[in-house]
């Protein structure tokens, strides 16, 4: 009885988010978990007969299940995915509600899960996943998730709850890798062995540079960014593990996306197109194709998708506005921020706009802007803005570079677009609720469409 009213409390939230156009993505859910505290492990019951797949980690997890969801669709595979991002319990509930009909049946094959790292024992424990993916660990939020052993130890709660799961790891991430565990679940890895991009030179995000076990440093071949690369541990008690799914050759690299070969266990040598840009995305790409082929998906519905297709809402979003082309790309950690500066922003001058907000959403603390690599940036034209705009105009001037401070967020838009001749980008680099306040602006003056539709 309990479930039943839930359900109906969430059915009517939806229609008052809907009449008042309010995204409201997790309200339904906390309402529904407040009158059953069981309502996700109801759900699960009798729903998903292909299983359900389950995303964690860092950084990508939303362009990952995305590209995931692609290929589900293309295969004509029903799904329920929380596509707008929303993944604490909360937000994974309301999506399961949203779909469900009043008895609690949902009408989709898989579920599709991006699952924050601190929610996973939560989550985990109600339900049996058949694949579980961990993209990768970096600092990220100290003010709620602590340190990265305190993440680390979340999730390996959470994979132990499960039994007889597949469970994905980044092999190039030593602290992803050293989750692997006999535990009764099956442990696979992904990874890249070649790689001839560009590098940062001013790159001191490493955290895990230690073996798990021994504490000895970690020596690296290859180092690609922050802690990712090839590595073994100096006393050679920790070697990374050989990937069962490995880009073995890089043939083309640039701000339009990728070529590489890519090798694995389950299928021959395959050629992948990627139209995402960054090496981030490759391991993005990697990840999206071994879960697909733990679902048994024929390899050319991957490799279709991959070649056409777009990032999450805000990871790297084209929008035309004024007659410039506006490229939103999100960061919320020194990772993800140097990823960006990799990526884009080192080898030609362009209108950059940095949107620095410190919800609780972006997390409170914003020191990690001083462990970014802004010495790399090339831009002529900064423009700062977000709360925390001081903050970050006062990193650039210790970086040596000058960011012109304008107080209204979407004002920083308009004041990039004047300073940008006709045919070249500007480039934003906003955190989480920056990036949705200059969407919701966008989305009003363009035919953008907005994320939660």
């Amino acid at each position: 009885m309990l479930q039943i009213i839930a359900i109906l409390s969430a059915k009517i939230i939806f229609k008052l988010n809907r009449l008042t156009g309010t995204g409201g993505a997790a309200l339904p859910g906390l309402i529904a978990k407040k009158i059953d505290d069981q309502i996700l492990l109801h759900l699960c019951w009798n729903n998903f007969p292909d299983g359900i797949i389950v995303v964690t980690g860092t950084n990508g997890k939303t362009t990952t299940t995305k590209l995931i969801a692609d290929i589900l669709e293309v295969s004509d595979i029903s799904y329920l995915h929380n596509k707008t991002g929303s993944n604490l319990e909360r937000g994974i509930v309301s999506e399961m509600l949203r779909r469900a009909n009043w008895r609690g049946r949902i009408d989709a094959q898989v579920a599709l899960l991006e699952v924050d790292e601190a929610s996973i024992p939560a989550v985990l424990s109600q339900l049996n996943a058949r694949t579980i993916l961990v993209t990768n660990l970096f600092r990220d939020q100290l003010d709620r998730y602590g340190e990265l052993q305190t993440t680390a130890q979340m999730i390996k709660k959470g994979l132990a709850s499960q039994q007889g799961a597949t469970i994905l790891l980044n092999a190039d991430d030593p602290l992803v890798a050293s989750l692997a565990d006999n535990d009764g679940n099956t442990y696979m890895f992904f990874g890249i062995s070649d790689f001839n991009g560009p590098v940062l030179k001013h790159d001191y995000t490493a955290d895990s540079v230690h073996s798990p076990i021994s504490n000895a440093p970690l020596v690296y071949s290859k180092k690609y960014f922050s802690h990712m690369g090839v590595y073994k541990s100096k006393n050679g008690d920790f070697v990374r593990p050989k990937p069962d799914w490995e880009l073995i050759k890089m043939k083309n690299f640039d701000t339009e996306g990728s070529r590489f070969m890519l090798q694995s266990e389950t299928a021959q040598s395959q050629e992948i197109d990627l139209s995402l840009p960054g090496i981030y995305n490759i391991y993005n790409a990697i990840a999206a194709i071994a879960v697909a082929e733990t679902q048994g998906i024929d390899e050319k519905s991957t490799t279709k998708v991959l070649k056409n297709s777009t990032a999450a809402f805000g990871r790297y979003e084209k929008i035309r506005y004024r007659d410039r082309d506006v490229v939103i790309v999100l960061i919320k950690n020194p990772t993800g921020f140097n990823q960006a500066i990799q990526t884009y922003l080192q080898d030609k001058k362009q209108t950059l706009v940095l949107a620095i907000n410190d919800n609780f959403a972006d997390g409170r603390d914003v020191s990690w802007l001083w462990d970014a690599a802004i010495e790399d940036i090339r831009s002529g034209r900064i423009i700062v803005g977000g709360l925390r705009r001081y903050d970050m105009a006062l990193r650039l001037k210790y970086a040596g570079k000058t960011g012109q401070v304008v107080d209204e967020l979407t004002a920083c838009l308009d004041r990039a677009i004047d300073v940008t001749k006709e045919g070249e980008p500007v480039y934003i680099l906003p955190t989480y609720t920056a990036m949705l306040e200059i969407r919701r602006f966008l989305v009003k003056e363009t035919e953008m469409e907005d994320y939660w539709k």
